[in-house]
């Protein structure tokens, strides 16, 4: 039976509740610039991409350097609407003292994805971080959990990569890690779509999942 060593986690909608900070960074951006508003479940739909494709997409004539530069400032300033999902920081404490290694690994800039980790409280399990400004290449190209465990020191086959959008699930399968999508963050059930190895519906689901107490779906 295949071992699991290190648990890759995405950080928005699977280790994080970032709806309220990311839906309301987008929606105070577009009305700084004047710019129509959006429905959240366009830009629920967007999530996962980097930032500055997701503005070319909600308002593709403007500037989105400068609209993903206010975006950020935004998020910078309202560090206190990320909240870990319930359950996130007993998960991540199980599988440190089951010895695996874990690490985040985001689309979003360093500065606050790390310290809305820290503000949850999970900063202390995890054992490194791959942010925007660390890769060359975002996900869904496999590089930056590459770079993961690379410095985990962790073979692809013996990890796991769950996340809540088709991004995280498709750099998992490039990468050559098992996939766990989750149904509570930003796609939803949607997140079927992607064909992950694992759909669980509650982060503790995990569990289970790297002891092989679960099959495959």
């Amino acid at each position: 039976m295949q071992e699991f060593k290190a648990a890759l986690f995405d950080v928005d909608g699977t280790l994080l509740d970032t709806s309220e900070f990311i839906f309301q960074a987008y929606e105070h951006t577009l009305s700084r610039y004047g710019l129509p508003p959006r429905n959240r479940s366009d830009i629920a739909g967007l999530i996962g991409k980097p930032l500055e494709f997701c503005y070319q997409i909600l308002a593709p004539k403007a500037d989105v350097k400068e609209l993903s530069k206010a975006h950020r400032a935004f998020q910078a300033e309202h560090l206190g609407l990320s909240k870990p999902y319930q359950g996130a920081n007993k998960t991540l404490e199980t599988l440190k003292s089951a010895g695996f290694m874990i690490a985040a690994v985001t689309t979003r800039a360093r500065l606050t994805a790390v310290k809305t980790l820290e503000l949850a409280g999970l900063s202390i399990y995890i054992d490194y971080v791959v942010a925007l400004e660390d890769v060359e290449y975002l996900k869904p190209h496999p590089e930056p959990l590459l770079k993961a465990l690379d410095y985990l020191d962790v073979e692809p086959k013996h990890s796991v990569m769950t996340g809540d959008t088709d991004v995280d699930i498709l750099a998992g399968k490039n990468a050559g890690t098992t996939t766990i999508g989750v149904t509570y963050g930003f796609h939803g059930s949607g997140i079927a779509s992607s064909h992950p190895d694992y759909i669980i519906d509650s982060i503790e689901e995990i569990i289970p999942i790297v002891t092989h107490e679960l099959k495959p779906a």
